[in-house]
């Protein structure tokens, strides 16, 4: 793979308010690249930056190592984005996913390419006649995205594609972002809040928060809200029932965010007695994944709806057997979190 775009010293202001600084950051080409973090932590920002759709304030954005002042026109056209509520012409199916063809001069086979985008986002060819006030929310949103796809693009930019959409419409979105990756090599830029989809078909995971870079792979981020107990100590509660008390946690506010290192999470699978407590959380395995460190592997968890990451040894993983989808127990070193 290769070095798609790279930033260097990045910064954004809005009304003399700095919210994005990146100081060092490299994405890399024919990649499933997943961001995610609070609200208002910059996601929608930087992907403006990068579909060149607003200049930074301070900064360099290169493009295939070229500077946006020679990236030609034709360039930052095969570069596209699905806003967050994507926006759709007052016409037919039709006429939307034409739209970006006809600005850009094709005119050949529309008919085909339509219906070929539409297939993409699991819809069938009769949509194309339907009025844009006929579509549901997760119809619409993937017609957006048949929009985009139709033009076959180098670079797919999708900000919360699958809000408000049904669990049907957010696994055919899956399904079309994974053929335009395969099919024309397209990089997909991916902002969601779940992490659940993210982990399912990123290929890397990048974390911001209050317009900064967080190393996604060796820290948790775990968000706001909290709950406080009888001994003002913060309680993470999951919608499964279970709940987590972050000792000596009263100074702290109920909007805060937990920082927890990887390396501060214990997992086990048999013979687990001596590590459970009152403090001990259920989780499943969603997937394991190689690292540079010949120590370490990396493994992605789930505590009801939130993911975490560890870092389990070699030597663990050969005792423990860990595989995707095993229940397991999951203890949090909460004398060691960090608070931002």
């Amino acid at each position: 793979m290769s070095v798609l775009y790279e930033l260097n010293n990045v910064q954004q202001f809005y009304d003399g308010r700095k919210v994005l600084s990146i100081d060092k950051l490299i994405l890399e080409d024919n990649q499933i690249i997943g961001f995610f973090g609070p609200n208002g932590s910059g996601k929608s920002t930087l992907f403006s930056l990068l579909s060149f759709m607003q200049k930074q304030s301070n900064g360099q954005i290169l493009f295939n190592g070229l500077d946006e002042k020679a990236i030609s026109h034709d360039i930052k056209q095969s570069i596209v984005m699905v806003p967050q509520n994507p926006y759709l012409l007052k016409r037919t199916v039709f006429d939307n996913i034409v739209y970006g063809l006809k600005i850009r001069n094709t005119n050949e086979n529309l008919e085909e390419k339509v219906n070929e985008a539409l297939s993409l986002v699991g819809l069938d060819k009769s949509f194309s006649k339907r009025k844009w006030s006929q579509l549901s929310g997760g119809e619409a949103q993937r017609v957006a995205l048949a929009a985009r796809l139709i033009l076959r693009p180098k670079v797919l930019i999708l900000d919360e594609p699958t809000t408000g959409v049904d669990t049907n419409s957010a696994q055919l979105i899956k399904e079309a972002i994974l053929c335009a990756k395969q099919r024309w090599n397209t990089t997909i830029l991916i902002s969601s809040h779940d992490h659940n989809w993210l982990n399912h078909i990123c290929d890397k995971k990048i974390a911001l928060f209050q317009g900064h870079l967080i190393d996604s792979g060796s820290v948790n981020l775990l968000f706001a809200p909290w709950d406080k107990n009888n001994e003002g100590n913060l309680i993470k509660y999951f919608t499964d029932g279970q709940k987590l008390e972050i000792l000596d946690s009263k100074a702290k506010k109920r909007d805060s965010v937990a920082m927890i290192d990887s390396s501060n999470i214990d997992i086990c699978r048999v013979n687990c007695e001596e590590m459970i407590n009152n403090n001990s959380l259920k989780a499943i395995v969603t997937s394991i994944q190689q690292q540079n460190s010949k120590e370490h592997l990396l493994v992605q968890l789930t505590i009801s709806d939130i993911s975490f990451n560890c870092k389990v040894t070699r030597d663990l993983m050969q005792e423990q057997r860990f595989l995707p989808g095993d229940n397991i127990y999951v203890n949090i070193d909460t004398k060691n979190i960090k608070w931002i």
